[in-house]
């Protein structure tokens, strides 16, 4: 990959973590604690599995909005290791 290729590709990852982080918001604010605080009490049964589906639709896609965050962040960091090296 080129170096032109790799900074558009560290672009498009920038605006995946900003939209990603936006969404996030919107739960956090939504529910009133971190991201953080939702995934460590959801993990461990602390915030029960809800029988209303559109809530359990929004706690697994507030979950799953965390674990793409983890990945672009990963994914950044390794583009950003690969720009330097080039």
């Amino acid at each position: 990959m080129t170096l032109i290729e790799e900074i558009d590709l560290l672009k498009k990852k920038i605006d995946l973590r900003e939209w990603v982080l936006g969404e996030l918001k919107t739960f956090e604010s939504k529910y009133g604690m971190t991201t953080r605080e939702f995934v460590e009490k959801w993990k461990s049964k602390e915030i029960p599995e809800p029988e209303d589906h559109i809530l359990l639709e929004e706690f697994l896609e507030w979950e799953g909005l965390s674990e793409s965050l983890q990945n672009v962040e990963n994914e950044l960091k390794q583009i950003e290791k690969r720009i330097k090296e080039s």
